[in-house]
């Protein structure tokens, strides 16, 4: 039996027990509800935050998208319209509308052959006299370039193609819209869609000889728009200037206006066609999606004019102005993909219940952004080391560097042509010593321009000199050597520097070759192109000469 002191003394710390434990519990409360407000307001903050960083990140991707499409689009047609002028301006081709000789007829077929290997995206290639007839017509089979006899060509006076290039003046251009090719009246299957570009032709009189024509295989610049897009957008589009689907994700709704039907993103999608339509880009964020969309106006002011026809083979509808023909490049994240990110973030925040996780959060994205910038700083000093500064062309180290890659790649398939060019300026040093080094930079970069205004994607051009330049092209032999240096060489005597009223007409001697599966060495073929470089300056300069070689 306790005695009374010591129940006295058991009773008293039983109180004080009593009277700790809600103590604790309000301490609990006290420190633990705004730890807890704290942690369910982070959890908020960053999902919300991580939205929003998401949508910046989603919205700059379409944004450069819709951006790399145009681009692509934009190369193709600058690309078109050159070789255009540059067919028109055939020797060939003058000499027989001013003699019209069978003879004559025959170098212009065999250049239009030469020409069509050369590009290799054109489905046709045609001189059609004044009478709308066929005269020349090279084809584009199975990778080839087919001569059509004469008893195959067809009379295209009714065109709509034909008839508004002959109402043209010499020198304008002919821009057809983007559809469906037509043969025998009816529109060819598998479908082949088609730009033409056209230019009326006169012989030394000034009478109207008719037109050369381009029929360019839109396949290649749509496939190419898809290509370069195609990481950054699920779902790209390209419409014309009508809504009507030039290429869509789903072929169905491709090419409605070519079957009157009423397939158009205003049809579908009024709300957005309203600002499509009245826009030349922009963005919209709508309950049928995230649209981004960017025009392109496939016309160029003073130089290039175009018809369209209501019908396939109809009549032409009449001249349109440069602003009424565009195209729409779109892209459009679709609902469920916005949903689906909104519905991820919830989860994955909704997990994050304590404090550290949170911190860690914030750390590993400190982290990330650190990274981020040390890669971009990498990339950067990468570039800076592979790039001429004044030219934005590679330098001679990556030049050399990539001539290396394409040798050991020559080596295990000698099958493709590679062909090399070297570009010299002509009497620069008279320039630097007449004018100033200022103004001898801005030739180099005028030069520069021209120069990457003229490659395809595939070909690589690096200043390795002074005033030295050297082009690699892949899949050339000799005969596109010849063809890519003339058109530039041509393109720069005809295209001066401007220095405020000063012209400077720039010239420049040109040496080409190929690689030899004989070489030894990455540059054998370098120095065969040098060599033929010095004999186009010995001959007189302004010239392109290519190396002889042997397979």
């Amino acid at each position: 039996m306790r005695s009374p002191g010591v129940q006295a003394a058991l009773d008293l710390l039983g109180a004080v027990g009593r009277g700790l434990r809600p103590r604790k519990l309000r301490y609990f409360v006290l420190v633990f509800l705004p730890l807890a407000l704290v942690i369910g307001l982070g959890a908020w903050y960053l999902r919300q935050t991580d939205d929003d960083l998401a949508m910046v990140r989603l919205q700059a991707a379409q944004e450069l998208a819709v951006g790399l499409g145009v681009n692509a689009l934009t190369r193709h047609l600058d690309t078109v319209n050159r070789d255009l002028r540059y067919v028109a301006s055939e020797e060939s081709l003058r000499v027989l509308l001013n003699e019209g000789s069978p003879i004559a007829l025959g170098h212009l077929t065999l250049d239009f052959i030469a020409f069509s290997d050369a590009a290799r995206f054109y489905d046709q290639i045609r001189w059609i006299d004044e009478t709308g007839l066929e005269r020349v017509r090279v084809d584009r089979v199975a990778g080839k370039a087919v001569v059509i006899p004469a008893e195959r060509l067809q009379n295209k006076g009714t065109r709509y193609f034909f008839t508004d290039t002959m109402a043209l003046n010499p020198g304008q251009v002919f821009v057809s819209p983007l559809d469906l090719n037509i043969e025998g009246d009816a529109i060819e299957r598998p479908y082949k869609p088609m730009l033409r570009l056209a230019t009326p032709v006169v012989d030394a009189a000034g009478k109207r000889r008719g037109i050369v024509i381009l029929n360019y295989l839109g396949r290649t610049m749509l496939d190419e728009f898809a290509s370069a897009v195609g990481r950054l957008s699920d779902d790209i589009q390209l419409l014309n200037g009508d809504g009507y689907w030039l290429m869509s994700r789903d072929p169905a709704d491709e090419w409605g206006f070519m079957f009157k039907q009423p397939l158009t993103l205003g049809n579908r999608y009024p709300e957005v066609w309203a600002q499509l339509r009245t826009a030349d880009q922009g963005q919209l964020h709508t309950s049928s999606g995230l649209w981004t969309w960017r025009t392109l106006y496939p016309l160029k002011s003073g130089e290039v004019s175009s018809t369209g026809a209501a019908e396939a083979a109809g009549p032409s509808q009449g001249r349109m102005h440069q602003d009424n023909y565009l195209w729409k490049a779109v892209s459009r994240v679709h609902p469920r993909q916005l949903t689906a990110h909104g519905a991820e973030t919830a989860t994955r925040y909704g997990i994050i219940a304590a404090i550290l996780i949170g911190i860690m959060a914030v750390v590993s994205w400190l982290l990330a952004t650190s990274l981020a910038e040390r890669a971009k700083a990498r990339e950067l000093l990468e570039r800076f080391a592979n790039t001429d500064g004044l030219t934005g062309l590679g330098n001679h180290r990556f030049f050399m560097d990539q001539l290396k890659q394409q040798w050991y790649l020559f080596q295990r398939h000698t099958e493709l042509p590679v062909g090399i060019l070297m570009i010299d300026l002509d009497h620069f040093k008279g320039i630097n010593d007449g004018h100033g080094h200022a103004v001898g930079d801005m030739v180099l970069q005028h030069v520069s321009r021209i120069l990457c205004a003229s490659l395809r994607q595939i070909d690589t051009a690096g200043r390795i000199g002074g005033e030295e330049f050297c082009v690699l092209l892949r899949g050339s032999d000799l005969d596109g050597v010849r063809v890519f240096a003339e058109r530039f060489r041509r393109q720069l005597e005809t295209e001066p520097v401007i220095v405020g009223y000063l012209q400077i007409t720039v010239t420049a001697s040109c040496g080409g070759s190929t690689f030899l599966s004989t070489d030894t060495i990455p540059a054998a073929a370098m120095q065969r192109a040098d060599a033929a470089l010095y004999r186009a300056k010995a001959a007189g300069r302004n010239r392109v000469e290519l190396a002889e070689v042997s397979v």
